[in-house]
């Protein structure tokens, strides 16, 4: 320890008049805190907690010379303080920005002084050390909560206080906003080493933040103890030293995990307002931060939040990305309209101007004949959408936000926590470096193609007959010669097996061009990923003619196998739907319908669960068998669409259309669906065992 403290509180006294006793000739008084003592090192972090109303916020504002103290004295770099100082700041619980600034003239505010080029320099810096990069020209009512305390913190910061008094800065936030700004003050704290003075009411945050947390005892309060925080940063919220240092808080303060006292002995007998003595701990024992928490903002995210808020379920959806992101999967199949009307999420559709897709065109590589399929005559609206996946995806999060889900994106879930009944009860979410547990009834896996539960569970089962890869990119100039499927998905079979090409507008000048192929044919040895692309687009002539002039307009991505399952879809206090539960080949562009169909099925699961308090296994064993189906569907249709790929168009158009049309485009729950899949199955053995049949000789194990 140095010589001399940053700050000394020695024998502060504070009594109040009591104005509901008093007259006007004899004045009785209030004790409210009586022989404080602490020193406060230069660069430390000092919490401090204690019962409410016992007195924490007016020793900050003494300390801050707000208030002069009834006895003793205040002392910083040795001087007494006699009134507040422009080199110690003071952030309060109440929202303290300008609204009629910019955050990048509310965070200047207090460098007007300096000139022009130094006062955006550090204006600069401290917007982007508390994350607010892209939003320097929004004002306060165009942005978060949790924005408008790091515009506090970093309009404090860039007036280089040598103290910063904190009182309670992030008591108005929501708990999840809580967490975020906890973990990034302790960043900000290791990076700027400001001497912090921070008043809290929450034992938990206080273990989180301080070097030594100071308890304060009930009114008149002194100082109960001081405890050392002995914990490495950043600090990980299960572990059994954090929670042992936080259960040593609460019993010095006379209370339980829960924040509720032991006995009556621990209540204020004063009728004053701050009558009980009482800490409220978000993460307290037993507590639920959500009935229903979802692990993923993706399409099944989102929708099962909209489905859940309409429902009036409480869920959160954690989702470890900050939207929008970038993702592959730009087509819509039909059976998605239905949907995103049902969700009340046409509007949003509309106003965005994603193109409409009205139709699939399909080429094959040994003609130049092209089958257009339009969804005029299929029931229905007879469109759906190509859609940038990053844009979309992020409406649609925000969509189930404003529907009622609370979300809590930039956190990852490490694991799903199980009971010692195997019952699934929360999750650990990681923040930076920082790791806290969130409980609640029922998980819900909605991660994606990451599976996390899967993963962890051990029950991914890969599809090994099927081991695709892809490669893919935007361009533009890329030709179409017909007019009329401008807004279609185009599918170019290929001469290699289970080799085909996606062409799918984003908007009338950019187009998603992609390759799927078996990994037998993958980048062969010294050749580029753009000569192996050029070459393989190469052997369907109506491809290579539409990419003769085509202009690539960022860089070849690489994905891995698309087919797999899960061996269940779920288990005691968890389910898992979308791409986490299972994904197909995406020859028939299912992910998005079958993360929305999921979703429903869910959110009816769920809700007959918690109605009735089962959150077994078996309380879900009609929701596995209809995923269970709709898997067993897509990896029969998707075999059999390998089989006679090359003819596959020409079938399904002179064919039961419609039907087939149907399912490529998702329609595969309904009962009918199995059924118009054995009666193309049968089509194409006819055509097997024709042999004058001009297209029997491009099937698969035909004898050709």
């Amino acid at each position: 320890m140095k010589e001399q403290a940053k700050i000394v509180i020695q024998d502060v006294w504070k009594e109040f008049a009591d104005i509901r006793r008093s007259t006007k000739t004899d004045k009785e008084a209030v004790p409210v805190l009586q022989n404080v003592n602490l020193k406060v090192q230069d660069g430390e972090f000092v919490c401090i907690v204690g019962p409410s109303g016992c007195g924490k916020s007016t020793l900050l504002n003494i300390v801050g010379g707000f208030l002069k103290a009834s006895r003793g004295e205040v002392l910083i770099d040795g001087e007494p303080v006699t009134g507040p100082d422009v080199k110690r700041i003071f952030i309060f619980q109440e929202n303290g920005v300008f609204p009629w600034l910019t955050v990048e003239d509310n965070i200047g505010f207090g460098l007007l002084n300096e000139p022009p080029s130094e006062r955006n320099r550090i204006v600069e810096h401290y917007i982007d050390m508390v994350g607010l990069k892209g939003f320097e020209h929004a004002y306060p009512r165009e942005i978060s909560g949790g924005m408008k305390q790091r515009v506090e913190i970093a309009r404090a910061l860039a007036a280089g206080p040598d103290i910063l008094y904190m009182d309670e800065p992030f008591g108005a936030l929501d708990f999840l906003t809580r967490l975020h700004m906890r973990a990034e003050l302790a960043q900000i704290w290791q990076r700027e080493k400001k001497t912090i003075l921070f008043v809290t009411h929450d034992v938990e945050e206080s273990v989180q933040l301080a070097d030594r947390v100071v308890v304060m005892s009930k009114r008149p309060a002194t100082i109960a103890t001081v405890i050392d925080v002995n914990l490495p940063r950043p600090r990980d919220l299960d572990a059994p030293e954090y929670l042992s240092i936080r259960d040593e808080i609460f019993e010095i303060m006379g209370l339980d995990h829960s924040g509720l006292g032991a006995g009556r002995e621990n209540v204020d007998e004063d009728p004053a307002p701050a009558a009980a003595a009482t800490v409220s701990s978000p993460l307290r024992h037993k507590a639920l931060d959500a009935d229903v928490i979802i692990i993923g903002g993706g399409p099944a995210g989102s929708a099962l939040g909209f489905y859940l808020g309409r429902a009036g379920i409480d869920h959160l959806i954690i989702d470890k990305a900050h939207h929008p992101r970038a993702h592959v999967g730009e087509s819509l199949s039909y059976s998605t309209t239905a949907f995103l009307k049902e969700m009340e999420f046409l509007p949003v559709m509309e106003r965005e101007q994603f193109v409409v897709k009205r139709g699939v065109s399909w080429t094959s590589w040994f003609d130049q004949e092209q089958v257009d399929m339009n969804f005029k005559d299929l029931e229905g609206p007879g469109y759906t959408y190509q859609v940038d996946r990053a844009r979309f995806d992020d409406l649609l999060l925000k969509h189930a936000r404003e529907r009622g889900s609370r979300v809590f994106s930039g956190a990852q879930v490490e694991r799903v926590n199980f009971s010692r009944r195997g019952f699934a009860e929360g999750v650990t979410v990681k923040i930076g470096n920082s790791r806290f547990p969130l409980k609640s009834r029922l998980i819900v896996d909605a991660s994606g193609s990451q599976t996390m539960l899967g993963r962890q569970l051990g029950i991914l089962t890969m599809e090994s007959g099927l081991p695709q890869f892809a490669v893919h990119s935007r361009f533009s100039n890329v030709r179409n010669e017909r007019a009329e499927t401008d807004g279609y998905t185009h599918i170019h079979m290929l001469p290699v097996p289970r080799g085909w090409v996606w062409q799918i507008p984003i908007s009338e000048e950019v187009v998603s061009v992609g390759i799927i192929m078996d990994r037998e044919h993958n980048v062969r040895s010294g050749e580029s990923v753009e000569e192996f692309f050029n070459y393989t687009v190469g052997l369907n002539p109506t491809l290579a003619a539409r990419m003769k002039d085509a202009v690539r307009l960022r860089e070849f991505r690489m994905d891995g196998n698309y087919s797999y399952s899960m061996d269940r879809f779920a288990g005691s206090g968890w389910l898992m739907l979308g791409d986490a539960a299972f994904s197909v080949d995406p020859i028939f562009f299912s992910g998005i319908s079958d993360a929305f169909h999921s979703a429903r099925f869910a959110a009816g699961a769920i809700a007959e669960a918690l109605a009735a308090n089962d959150l077994s296994e078996s309380s879900f064993d009609g929701y596995q068998t209809r995923l269970r189906g709709g898997v067993e569907f897509w990896q029969e249709f998707v075999r059999l669409f390998y089989d006679v790929a090359p003819i596959f168009s020409r079938v399904i158009g002179n064919n039961f259309r419609n039907e087939i049309l149907r399912l490529c485009e998702g329609d595969i729950y309904d009962p009918s669906a199995m059924q118009s899949l054995v009666e193309l199955k049968k089509a194409f053995e006819a055509i097997r065992g024709d042999e004058s049949h001009p297209l029997r000789r491009y099937l698969i194990g035909a004898g050709a």
